[in-house]
């Protein structure tokens, strides 16, 4: 189940203010900012990878929850390291 570790007020990695702010299983986390003029999320598996994309108006809201949605299957799934890497190469090419 994801949790929310989001504070008020939080300033993200890309300078932006924190509109979400999850992890799953306290293996990754997913960050939603609203900067000045785009949307950046913010994903990682930790000890692994840290992927940000960047979105306008119109598509970030259905890209975080994608992202969401991959990183968790991702998580759900026992995977040899070789599959790990692939999976970080498709996702990276995919966001």
């Amino acid at each position: 189940m994801w949790k929310d570790i989001h504070k008020e007020g939080d300033i993200g990695s890309e300078g932006g203010i924190v509109l979400l702010d999850e992890e799953y299983k306290d293996q990754c986390r997913i960050t939603l900012e609203r900067c000045r003029t785009y949307y950046a999320i913010t994903c990682g598996v930790y000890g692994s990878m840290v992927h940000t994309v960047f979105c306008d108006e119109k598509e970030y809201q259905l890209t975080y929850e994608r992202m969401k949605l991959d990183l968790q299957n991702f998580m759900d799934t026992d995977t040899t390291w070789d599959e790990e890497l692939e999976f970080y190469d498709a996702f990276s090419e995919k966001y």
